[in-house]
């Protein structure tokens, strides 16, 4: 979301006839319970595009580990189309919610009570419910939930870029803040909360000065081969790690992310706005480069962050129509990913979507228009009074901590990055600040 210059394995979805048949040997068997979250692996399905796809999709692979990939043009689609190309190998994800560090099952909530998160609660027997992803969307937002606050000697004017997990019975959020004290700059803040409406008066940790450094726009989830957090940060590709993700002495220090990183050439810039996600067997990091493309790295999950090479997602039209702050997530209960990536088309920011039955692709519209996006000014209204035009950088908040990236599709949220769409002046200086945007049912 920031620049330089403008400074995981299927579940099948059972039958109405079999849920009927499990309905009713719920009631007969009480306190027995059921369950039904059972599955196979699946492979992938085909459809990507749009009415304005290249007629090619052009792929890149660079560097040694990125695995062989294919190009497809992209066929279908309603809006500002995408040309996609994926990689050869598949692989669903496996599981889905629950805090697998404490080993809590469930799609979100405090481990232990099932309460705040993202989940949408236990039907029979404790199962969580889930839902499918809808494939038009409607969005409230209030005031917004964090403001930036300045640490001693500094002047924070915006804060920006949000990651956000729930464990522990806390949301944990770090995020970017531009600072124009001395020779502040971009760095990063880090703060944790039992519930949002505590957000605004949590406490702001400065991070300049950990070992990290300031991890300008950063991606946090719990790595569960390693059992270890990771956070990933620009500028360039780096991460950190740390035992306990409440500890803010125990970062480690970075270390590269990705080999053979693609650098500033020409009007293109360099990658940022990594985000990573893991099936059964590989790890993928997306990233962007403000040029109207989407790029991905593959690694295999064992060799997990050793990233070599990336090649070349979608291509669109325009350079605003794929800009920033690319999202995959694994809808619990289904066999989707979904693929957010922010965008503007002379307009506010705001987030189109995809879907695909595998992280390799190849990725469908959802709602990929500024018409009728996933997230925008034409599908979020204001409680209390309109306060930004921007949807722009955001996160959502996860049915789990891991890898996988899981949401539930039953109780949506996005927490992201707006601004007063009076206020002007140099990028940097932006007054942004962070609002929560709940899906209405």
């Amino acid at each position: 979301m920031i620049t330089p210059f403008d400074l995981h394995r299927q579940t099948l979805t059972p039958s109405r006839s079999l849920l009927r048949l499990s309905a009713l040997g719920c009631v007969l068997a009480a306190l027995a319970g059921c369950a039904s979250d059972t599955g196979d692996d699946q492979p992938s399905s085909g459809g990507t595009g749009g009415s304005e796809n290249p007629t090619t999709s052009a792929s890149s692979t660079t560097g040694a580990g990125a695995g062989a990939s294919t190009s497809a043009s992209g066929t279908g689609g309603s809006g500002p189309g995408t040309s996609t190309s994926t990689s050869t190998s598949s692989g669903s994800d496996t599981g889905t919610g629950g805090d697998p560090t404490s080993g809590a099952g469930g799609s979100g909530g405090d481990p232990g009570d099932g309460g705040g998160g993202a989940g949408a609660g236990t039907g029979a027997g404790g199962s969580p419910v889930t839902c499918d992803l809808a494939t038009s969307f409607k969005w409230k937002s209030g005031p917004p939930v964090i403001n930036p606050k300045s640490a001693a000697g500094r002047n924070f004017v915006s804060i920006k870029d949000p990651t956000i997990v729930f464990h522990d019975g806390k949301y944990h959020v770090f995020a970017t803040v531009y600072d124009t004290a001395g020779n502040g700059g971009w760095s990063s803040v880090y703060l944790n909360f039992t519930d949002f409406s505590q957000a605004a008066s949590a406490q702001q940790h400065h991070m300049a000065n950990w070992p990290t450094g300031g991890t300008v726009a950063p991606q946090v989830f719990f790595f569960r081969p390693h059992n270890k957090w990771y956070l990933i940060y620009q500028w360039n590709g780096r991460y950190s790690t740390n035992d306990d993700i409440s500890n803010v002495n125990g970062w480690s220090r970075p270390q590269a992310l990705l080999k053979g990183e693609p650098g500033q050439m020409g009007n293109t810039l360099g990658a940022l706005d990594f985000w990573n996600i893991c099936d059964d067997k590989n790890c993928h990091l997306f990233f962007s480069r403000d040029d109207g493309k989407l790029y991905r790295s593959k690694v295999s999950i064992d060799k997990f962050p050793a990233f070599d090479g990336y090649e070349t997602v979608m291509t669109a039209p325009s350079a605003g129509l794929l800009f920033e702050a690319s999202n995959v997530y694994k809808v619990d209960g289904t066999n989707k990913y979904l693929l957010l990536v922010e965008a503007f088309d002379n307009s506010p920011r705001f987030f189109r979507s995809w879907t695909s039955e595998s992280i390799d692709g190849p990725w469908a519209p959802l709602a990929d228009t500024k018409q009728k996006p996933f997230a925008g000014p034409a599908n979020v209204t204001f409680e209390g009074g309109k306060w930004s035009d921007d949807i722009s950088h955001g996160e959502m908040v996860r049915s789990g901590s891991d890898e996988r990236m899981t949401i539930n599709a039953c109780n949506m949220q996005f927490l992201y990055q707006g601004r007063d769409p009076n206020a002007g002046g140099a990028y940097e200086r932006l007054p942004y600040k962070l609002g929560l945007i709940t899906l209405e049912k």
